[in-house]
């Protein structure tokens, strides 16, 4: 009987396990990624329409609390926006290449021959990646990499879970929106909106 374990030497049998390991590991984060996509690309519309909504909801609701202050002659409970917190974090070298191809593809060369709605899409696109990449929030990266269907040539474990980490941010910033008063109070009949104002006042300062 052959014996077959001196077939290969170390290092060709090494190299083998290597070349498997890495077939391997490329599938697993080409399926990793497709599922990313899939669910980025949900999360965004969703994140679109609350959005929409929660600023709708907003407006109506600072404007009805002025009118229901107003008609009662007493200070708006309304405070002071807060400060929008600058939370720069360090870039993956992924991520730098990304960003570079983004540039490219919203490069006015590359978009002359294109709609002025085109355009002016592209634009918006790059404005929000330059935004979010000085703020260290590349969710507009991801989301804009997607929409122009630019791939990274290959993939990492870390670009996927800053990916998978910022899927998770803007699912927590529609969470936050949907549980803000102002977005339930939008969907509340009138009687429990002047509940809620009255609540809201009931230590108001009256004027005259």
């Amino acid at each position: 009987m052959q014996n077959w374990d001196n077939i290969f030497d170390n290092s060709d049998r090494d190299e083998i396990i290597k070349n498997v390991n890495q077939g391997q590991t490329e599938k697993l984060l080409s399926k990793k990624f497709k599922k990313l996509k899939h669910k980025a690309l949900y999360i965004n519309e969703e994140y679109e329409e609350t959005r929409e909504i929660f600023s709708a909801a907003q407006k109506e609701f600072v404007s009805s609390m002025f009118n229901f202050c107003s008609e009662r002659k007493i200070h708006p409970p309304l405070g002071e926006k807060q400060k929008k917190e600058n939370n720069r974090e360090q870039t993956s070298d992924e991520i730098k290449d990304l960003y570079r191809e983004i540039v490219k593809a919203t490069h006015p060369d590359k978009t002359k021959n294109l709609s002025e709605k085109e355009i002016q899409e592209r634009t918006d696109l790059y404005n929000e990646v330059v935004q979010g990449k000085q703020e260290g929030d590349f969710w507009g990266l991801f989301k804009a990499a997607l929409e122009l269907d630019i791939t990274l040539k290959s993939l990492s474990f870390s670009y996927l879970e800053e990916m998978e980490e910022s899927i998770g941010k803007i699912e927590s910033k529609i969470n936050k929106m949907k549980n803000d008063l102002m977005y339930k109070w939008f969907f509340c009949d009138q009687d429990v909106k002047d509940d809620i104002f009255n609540k809201l006042t009931q230590n108001s300062e009256k004027y005259e």
